[in-house]
Formats: C-alpha cells, structure tokens, sequence
C-alpha cells in the first residue's frame, strides 16, 4: 500500500473536508444498516412471547412503532447514502483530474531522449490502463471498501454482543474466507501483470502501424501484418481469460462459506431455542446479520484485486512521475542572446558507445548567414540539426547560439529564437486552423491565411470545399506529403523566429513551389538567420549560393561514414 499512498497522499490532502464527510457518512449508513436485522428480530421476540389472550391493539401499536423506526432510519440512511456518493466520488474525480494534470505535465517536460525511452504503447498505456486501475481505487475501492470493513465490523460487534458463543460459531468459516480470497487475488494479481504488458504491446502495435497502414500495404504482405495483429490479440485474449479464470472462483466461495455460517445459525441457534437459552428473535436477527455480510464478503475478493491492480499502476506512476530528463533547462535564461548564430567547438556525436556519428567538428554560422548543408543520407545532417535546438546535448564538445551556450537558454527562449521543421512533421487530428492555433492560440484568421499564402499553400487551402476548415485527418493523412511539409512550415513561421532550420523541408516540392516558397521567405525572413538541410540534388539550384562544405564538417562525416 506504500505506492497507493506516496501517490494519493498529497492529491487527496486539498479535499481533506470532503473526504472526511464522506468518511462520516460510510459510517453513519452502515450503522443504520444493522437496524432491519435487530427490528425483525425483536419483532419476532414480541410474536412468540405474546400470550394467549394478549391485546391484539397493544401487539399492533408495539409492531408499528418498530416499523416505523425502521422506515424513518431507512429513510435516513437513504439521504445518507447520496452524500456519502457526492462526496468520495466527488473527490475521486478531482484527484484524477489533478494526477492527469500532473502526469501531463511531467511528459512535457521531457527531452526527445527521454521521450524515445518510453514507446507511444507504454505512454498510452499509462493514461488509460493505469489510470483507470488508479481511478479504480478512488472510486470503488475507498467507497466500498470504507462500506465493508464498517459493516462487517460493526455486524460482528452487535453479533458478539448479542450472543458470543453462536457469533464465533457463526463468524469461524468467514475467517477461513479471507485467506483464501488472498492467495486467489495474489495469483490474479501475477496474471494481470502478463495481461498489462500484453495490453501495452498490442497499443504500441497499433501505434506504429495504423498511422501508415496505406504505405504498409504497398511494402508488406497484407497477410502478414494480419497474422501479426491477430498472435498479439491471441496473447492478450489468453492472459485476459487467466485473470478472468481465477477470478471466477471468488464469488462461488464466497457464497459456500457464508452458507456453512448460517447452517451453524440454523442449527445451534434452533437447537439453543429448543433448550430455551435463546429466543427465536435472536436465531432471525442472527441469519439477517449472516446473509447481510453475503456483499462484503462477496466484495472483498474483488476490492483486494483492485488494491493489488492499483497497486501495480501506482509503481509504475510514480516510476514515471520521477523520471528526470536527460535535459534541463534554467526556468529563465541565464544571459541575452547577442545575435542569431551558432558556435560550435569539438563538437561529437554518437548514439552508440565507440560508433561515432561525428567528431571534432569547429564551425559556425553567423547571424543572418544562410546556409545550406548538403550531404548523402545517414552522415548526421538530422542529428546536428537536433544538437542546433538543443534537442538532445552532444557527447563531446560546446555549442552556443548568440554567444550562449545553449544549456544557459531557457526552452521557452529557444522555442521562440529558433524554429526547427523536421523531416517528418508531426500534424494532429484538426483542421488546417486548429494545428495553426497550436503555435499562436490567438493569431487571426488574416494572419493564418498570411502564412498559408508565404508557404504557397493559400490557394490550395482556398480551393478546399470547408478551405481553413477541412479536417487533415489522424496526423495529417489526409495531405500530401508536400502539404504537410508547408503546414509545419506555416507553424513554424507564426512564431516569427529569428533564426530556422529547415530540414529537407523542400525535399517534396517541385522546382516552381521551391521557388515560390524560397521567394517568400527572402521576402518576409530575410534578416533571420537560415540553415537549410537537404540531399536532394533538384534543390541544390535553388540554394547554390548558400551551399557551403563545412570544411571542418565535410571531412569529418565523410570519414566516418566510410568506417
């Protein structure tokens, strides 16, 4: 329980007020509960004891006033009940708005290497497996579990009570229960591990593949990727029906059990009413108290496999939540850029030990240089331009933009000095505006058809049947290539950078569009400072005059690349 509670503690300490009325009224309405059984019983009492010729009148006045304190508690416990719901429910809502907001944030703070280390199956599996398990727990399990340990604590108090000796003869095979349901819900508890990874495994195959399901088709055999998704859910399935298996035998128990413990009722109690050391009254309240302990104990079995499941989440939750990033960053940059460039000195790359991507690189671009780096695939071009944005630190060396040394920038300053459009822009599920507002959340609509029109995309979008309106679809698939492309690049420029890094930016577009596109920016960007990434030799005319060798760089690559 040390993970539900290093977890829930300080989400629930705001709603300490609510919790403890709905506290109160758990207790109060489970109290209330033992009223109908020790009423029937007495009522019972009354019957049998009436002699022969007893007042009818008298017999009924007595009945009615128990009636009537039963239905007037009943009633009470009735309003009781709805508080005790508008308040653990209330605050079980709130704790998981607040632990989705925290999970949510502690994500986007994470650099791009920490990000790779958790696939998009295991992240998504975070906010719907876990908190679900985690949403579990707050809602079912303190509510019913508050309502169980009350009522069967406060059934066995009034039991013994009442009567000790048929009480413990009565409780004695409820105590065997309890183990049992507990090595049941351990081994549940082994297969829903097995059951979450399977779950988090077909999410992350799912993840990967159906964005690109159309590209998929045209490379690999539809069979194939049919076989593959059907062994994952096959696996998921099979670890499914082994929870679901040993979870089967809980309710079956749990009724056999309480059936032996009013036999014990029935018979000792019958054979103590024969002996006339027990009323008839206390047999009847003593079966009511039995079958009205059928749903806690029917429950435990299954709040214990919530606890153990919210259990597991939580470790991993907080596992997550303290996950430090490969990158920090100053919460307000440390000196003032003096300029848009950059400086690089030894600068060394590899993504794995002893294999490296580059070395000992010396170089820089000045402020408002236009550059254009052009090398065959795979010599680093997309690695240094992730190392430009601070994206990920180099092995070796320092690099600087505007005289500061990039980890002395805040990432709200390099967000906003420097724009990056990656080979493979990430759009989301909207419309053309929607991912617009993304970047400026109240930019215009004349300024976002300003940036269409510099992208060369305005009159596309227009000849659209809802233009800024038209829904791209799930990332973007609903454009092309190049489309997408100039839309990133849209967003990118509703920052209004200082400096871009543009890479194979250009890469999908034809001669005329580059020059458009290029013309515009000269126009509107021509003071920033550029870096343009490309292998592609049609765009190679178009920026000739920036190209440039990088003769620290070039050699550097080239020799790498050879080992």
């Amino acid at each position: 329980m040390k993970p539900l509670f290093r977890l829930l503690y300080p989400l629930y300490r705001p709603h300490w007020k609510l919790v403890s009325l709905g506290v109160l009224a758990v207790i109060a309405v489970n109290a209330l509960a033992l009223v109908p059984g020790w009423t029937t019983g007495k009522v019972i009492d009354l019957l049998t004891g009436a002699r022969k010729g007893s007042s009818l009148l008298y017999l009924l006045l007595a009945i009615g006033g128990y009636l009537g304190v039963l239905w007037g508690l009943t009633l009470t416990r009735a309003f009781l009940m709805v508080g005790m719901r508008l308040t653990l429910v209330v605050a079980s809502r709130r704790v998981e708005r607040d632990h989705r907001a925290i999970l949510t944030q502690t994500i986007l703070t994470w650099d791009l290497s920490t990000l790779q280390r958790h696939p998009t199956g295991e992240l998504m599996t975070y906010f719907t497996e876990d908190l679900n398990r985690l949403r579990n727990f707050t809602g079912p399990v303190i509510l019913y579990g508050l309502q169980v340990v009350c009522l069967t604590l406060f059934t066995a108090v009034l039991m013994l009570l009442t009567h000790v000796k048929l009480a413990l003869l009565s409780l004695s095979p409820l105590l065997l229960l309890g183990p049992i349901s507990y090595l049941l819900r351990q081994r549940a508890l082994r297969q829903g591990h097995a059951q979450q990874a399977a779950f988090a495994d077909l999410s992350a195959f799912l993840q990967q593949v159906y964005p690109y399901l159309r590209a998929l088709r045209a490379i690999a055999r539809p069979l194939a990727l049919s076989a593959e998704w059907k062994r994952r859910v096959e696996h998921h399935t099979q670890t499914s029906l082994a929870v679901a298996s040993t979870e089967g035998y809980l309710q079956p128990l749990t009724t056999f059990f309480v059936g032996m413990s009013l036999t014990a009722v029935l018979i000792y109690g019958g054979l103590e009413v024969v002996a006339g050391r027990l009323t008839l009254g206390t047999v009847g309240a003593f079966s009511m108290y039995i079958l009205q302990l059928l749903f806690p104990l029917g429950a435990l079995g299954w709040l214990i496999s919530l606890i153990q499941q919210a259990r597991a989440s939580a470790e991993r939750l907080l596992t997550i939540q303290h996950t430090e990033p490969q990158l920090t960053y100053p919460p307000i940059s440390r000196a003032k850029p003096r300029g848009t460039g950059w400086e690089w000195e030894n600068l060394g790359f590899a993504y794995e030990e002893g294999r490296w991507l580059f070395r000992g690189l010396f170089g820089c671009i000045r402020s408002g240089e236009k550059v254009a780096l052009s090398l065959p695939m795979g010599m680093g071009k997309t690695t240094f331009a992730r190392l430009l944005i601070r994206q990920m630190d180099p092995i070796e060396g320092h690099l600087t933009f505007g005289g500061v040394p990039l980890p002395q920038l805040s990432r709200a300053d390099l967000r906003r000095l420097i724009a990056y459009v990656p080979q493979q822009p990430i759009l989301f599920t909207g419309t053309i505006a929607a991912n617009l507002r993304l970047v400026a959340p109240d930019a215009s609509f004349r300024l976002l058809w300003q940036v269409l029109e510099w992208v060369g995309l305005a009159e596309e979008v227009n000849a659209l049947p809802k233009g800024i309106h038209t829904d791209i679809g799930i990332w973007g698939q609903q454009v092309s290539g190049g489309q997408r492309q100039r839309l990133a690049l849209a967003m990118a420029l509703l920052r209004r950078p200082q400096a871009l890094i543009l890479d194979e930016t250009f890469a999908p577009l034809d001669s005329e569009k580059i020059q458009e596109v290029l013309t515009n920016l000269q126009r509107h960007f021509g003071e920033a400072t550029w870096l343009l990434i490309t292998h592609r030799e049609e765009v190679r005319p178009f920026v000739e005059e920036w190209l440039t060798d990088f003769q620290a760089f070039l050699p550097k690559a080239s020799e790498m690349g050879a080992r």
